[in-house]
């Protein structure tokens, strides 16, 4: 069995995402021991599970119960507030993420290598810097260049297997020799960047970010408090104070109108940011809902439909509401239509195209001449494609053929 790196990339970028923000909540409760640490490779449990889950069945209630264990896994191996709080909050970071990949039906941005995923490390980065978390800045940056190599590797492959699928009907394409030179120059490209690695935190770069994030959050400070305390900045920070000039003497005691101004922003501000949330989270889980409910009913069988343009005019029809919800049964041709899906999954030894034809399916599957199979055919092809919907007597006739 050929293991599909995309595959194994997606369960190291996952699992580097989710430890890093474990960790960030462990440090809110003081030094991380190496023991929570050893804890918080719980968490490959339910990236594996999950994925495995929503990618080999199409059932909302197993993907329901095998979250709850994995939750429950982690829930267990806490014994500490901090513990619980960082693993449970990750942990259902996870269902819903891949509750959103099966809802979108494909890969989403979110469990894929990317750049963008490096300034979440930056972030977390500074922020140890800015509170002294040596042992956290220490391991953030051993998963920042990790995550790094893991971006350039996945990157490299999408690219390299767009190239093939693009050129796979050339004569004599050199698949081989280009495949060669990719190893070596992406090779070459990885030592560099450990080399660079290796070096950069010993130009000290890092004591740079230090200033940069403690000089941002102290002017976050100064300005929620109305602009004042500017001399009490001078004292604690003198060096620091050089280099903010934008604070003048003028404005070392703020006046009642500043900061009655300031106030105010500041709830309104804080009111905006949770309705904003409020509105996104709703919004979020309502299409989520639709994107599920579209998906599961059709069984992986996408179904488009035209938006009407706007301005046109309905003669007097009204709406048809959509038979059955998101837990309703199953109907005869979807019954049809699983199993046989089912049985070409069984049988099929590699990955079939989707858009292949039924007889291409089962040609490729290696089921054609089978015996039974040209009925099988018959009544999928009825389920699938005919306007008359398929009795109860097909279904169970389909489910002994499989």
């Amino acid at each position: 069995m050929k293991i599909d790196l995309l595959v194994v990339y997606r369960f190291f970028h996952t699992f580097l995402l989710t430890d890093s923000l474990a960790l960030l909540i462990l440090s809110f409760g003081g030094d991380i021991t190496p023991i929570q640490m050893m804890k918080s490779l719980l968490l490959f449990v339910p990236i594996l599970l999950l994925y495995w889950i929503q990618r080999r069945f199409q059932s909302l209630l197993l993907f329901a119960v095998s979250g709850a264990v994995s939750l429950a896994v982690l829930y267990t191996a806490s014994q500490t507030v901090w513990e619980r709080a960082a693993f449970m909050v990750c942990g259902a970071l996870l269902v819903l993420l891949y509750f959103f990949e099966r809802a979108g039906s494909g890969e989403s941005l979110l469990v894929r290598p990317s750049y963008a995923g490096l300034l979440i490390f930056a972030g977390i980065y500074i922020y140890t810097l800015a509170y002294h978390k040596s042992t956290l800045g220490t391991v953030i940056c051993l998963f920042t260049g990790a995550y790094w190599l893991l971006t350039i590797l996945s990157e490299n492959r999408r690219s390299l297997l767009k190239l093939y699928a693009q050129n796979e009907k050339l004569h004599r394409f050199p698949k081989n020799r280009i495949a060669e030179g990719n190893r070596i120059a992406l090779g070459g490209f990885c030592v560099l960047v450990t080399a660079g690695m290796i070096f950069l935190p010993m130009s000290g770069f890092d004591k740079v970010l230090q200033r940069i994030g403690h000089l941002l959050v102290r002017l976050l400070r100064r300005l929620l408090a109305g602009l004042g305390g500017a001399e009490e900045l001078i004292q604690e920070e003198p060096e620091m104070a050089e280099q903010m000039p934008f604070f003048p003497g003028e404005f070392k005691e703020a006046s009642p109108f500043w900061q009655a101004l300031f106030q105010i922003l500041e709830k309104v501000f804080v009111l905006l940011f949770l309705a904003a949330v409020v509105y996104l989270v709703c919004r979020i889980l309502y299409d989520l809902y639709k994107k599920y409910h579209e998906t599961v009913l059709t069984d992986g069988d996408r179904v488009e439909f035209l938006s009407p343009v706007k301005g046109d005019r309905k003669e007097g029809l009204k709406k048809r509401k959509r038979s059955g919800s998101l837990f309703s049964a199953r109907s005869a041709n979807e019954m049809i239509r699983r199993y046989y899906k089912k049985k070409i999954e069984s049988t099929a030894k590699k990955t079939i195209p989707v858009s292949l034809a039924p007889e291409e399916i089962e040609e490729t599957a290696g089921l054609s001449g089978a015996e039974g199979m040209e009925e099988f055919h018959e009544i999928y092809e009825k389920a699938r494609y005919g306007k008359e919907r398929c009795g109860q007597n097909e279904v169970l006739r389909m489910k002994e053929l499989r």
